[in-house]
């Protein structure tokens, strides 16, 4: 069995999608997602970062809920957002989760509809959440959880200040941030947008 402590629609899901055995990232991340702490995790890349983000939000939702977002999911890029999407579906399959990213509408207008018929997580990089922010103002009132996947390609030099314009309208909520190092942005991220984040280094 996985973990036995998730939920069993989670748990089968889980079973179903080919996943036998936790890693060690998975294995010490999943229950702290689940406590609530704001975490910050360093491991490498292939240790099972992304799913436990995944498994650990599924597992903290479980159900739909009202019309607006309760999770975010920064990602890197537009493919990227398809791609979570997708894993993100075969692993709620069981559940009445409505999951959207960018790649789901051609325009900002699309998209924005459809995140106001309903949903509870949302895929996409930081420059189109502001993006629908600005624009429609898009509800974060109900919002739980602020993950951020491979965060070394999003808090950084170039484009660090998408990342801190969303973060500074997001309200308080869970910070979940995962990455294959550690720089001088990042730890000012820790500083200014993380309630005393436990920190785990799988190096």
């Amino acid at each position: 069995m996985f973990l036995k402590k998730l939920d069993p629609q989670l748990l089968e899901a889980i079973e179903e999608y080919g996943f036998e055995t936790p890693t060690e990232v998975q294995k010490s991340c999943i229950s702290k997602i689940k406590s609530g702490v704001d975490l910050f995790v360093k491991a490498p890349d292939e240790s099972g970062k992304t799913h436990t983000i995944i498994i650990g939000i599924i597992q903290q939702l479980k159900a739909e809920f009202e019309d607006v977002p309760r999770a975010i999911v920064v990602v890197s890029d537009r493919e990227k957002a398809i791609q979570l999407k997708e894993q993100f579906l075969a692993l709620s399959h069981n559940t009445s989760l409505r999951i959207f990213s960018e790649g789901d509408a051609g325009n900002l207008h699309k998209l924005r509809d459809l995140i106001y018929a309903g949903s509870d997580i949302v895929i996409a990089t930081a420059r189109k959440f502001n993006e629908l922010y600005s624009f429609s103002g898009i509800n974060l009132s109900n919002l739980k959880i602020v993950a951020i996947d491979d965060a070394e390609m999003i808090i950084k030099e170039q484009i660090v200040s998408d990342i801190n314009r969303l973060s500074d309208n997001l309200p308080k909520s869970q910070r979940i941030v995962f990455t294959n190092k550690i720089t001088n942005k990042m730890e000012d991220y820790m500083e200014n947008y993380m309630y005393s984040p436990i920190v785990l280094d799988f190096e």
